[in-house]
């Protein structure tokens, strides 16, 4: 008899007969980018390289120290190796999925839970296509109570989030928090930074880099043009930035991919936070760029743009 792992939503396959399989599928899907989005929590890595076992996360945030017991180091290892060991497991349907059963003459099998349940007298006289008719018919009419998202459903540990999401977006808003965090974030943080200027001139290298708004990548002769499609490439990197950071917010409590603000909560303590001053500027040595974005993200640090500066 062959062995079906257990079902996963969000993967593109609901169920797989090997991890290899499972894994094939994860890969590239939204559960990757809740892996990935992880990585991204300065919070989170601290508690990993300050924390000596799985049961002894080094925070006072009990909602952290629960997300690292169940997720663990994601850092020593990449996506494949962890999923296997961890990922698969954390986001597992915890429940199986309901099934069409015919019920018992003498309706000994039938559920007690009756919510969500709908029950019919099928005609096998009819055709089948009389029978599919009339079922979608009655289904129509319980409209009302049927989930709107499968997802909605779900029984993980980790349930995604039931939105719209596109997985390149997801991708984009990531490239861009990561080429931020180099070109900007890392100079500021470490007394790099030029002056105010040099940054807001990497907000369009960034943008242009990674192709956010063709239409205004090129200069004008006109200079309140040419201000205007500076002004529009800046803002649009701040839009992917901004949601960027709400994903991250919410990665770090358990939730994916939720775009709103989340409260902000102390999760050291004062003689933790003094043992981070030197281990933080290791921080800014992590390439934490995703595989599946190649080498964007390096090339496009490599680029320079002269006309952006004082027309």
């Amino acid at each position: 008899m062959r062995h079906i792992r257990g079902i996963q939503k969000g993967i593109g396959r609901l169920r797989s007969r090997t991890i290899e399989e499972e894994l094939s599928y994860a890969r590239t899907s939204v559960r990757r980018w809740w892996w990935e989005y992880l990585r991204l929590s300065k919070d989170y890595w601290l508690i990993c390289k300050t924390s000596s076992s799985i049961n002894n996360p080094r925070t006072t945030d009990e909602g952290m120290r629960w997300l690292y017991r169940k997720f663990g180091d994601i850092y020593s290892v990449d996506f494949d190796t962890w999923y296997e060991r961890t990922g698969s497991r954390i986001f597992r349907e915890q429940v199986q999925l309901p099934k069409v059963i015919e019920v018992a003459n003498n309706l000994s099998n039938l559920a007690e839970e009756r919510d969500g349940k709908l029950l019919v007298e099928i005609p096998l006289s009819l055709s089948q296509a009389t029978i599919n008719r009339q079922i979608n018919r009655l289904l129509k009419q319980h409209i009302d109570k049927r989930p709107t998202n499968k997802l909605e459903t779900s029984k993980s540990e980790f349930p995604i989030n039931p939105v719209l999401y596109r997985l390149p977006t997801l991708q984009k808003m990531h490239e861009v928090w990561c080429l931020h965090r180099e070109l900007i974030a890392r100079p500021v943080a470490l007394s790099e930074a030029i002056d105010k200027y040099s940054t807001k001139g990497d907000l369009f290298r960034i943008g242009k880099a990674l192709r956010l708004s063709p239409a205004n990548e090129s200069p004008a002769e006109d200079p309140f043009i040419h201000h205007k499609r500076l002004n529009i490439m800046r803002a649009t990197v701040s839009r992917y930035l901004s949601r960027a950071n709400m994903l991250i917010s919410n990665v770090e409590v358990g939730k994916f991919p939720v775009f709103k603000k989340v409260s902000s909560t102390e999760r050291f303590s004062k003689r933790q936070r003094e043992s981070h001053i030197e281990l933080e500027k290791l921080w800014w040595d992590l390439d934490l760029s995703s595989t599946l974005s190649g080498t964007k993200v390096k090339d496009a640090k490599k680029i320079v743009y002269s006309w952006y500066g004082s027309k």
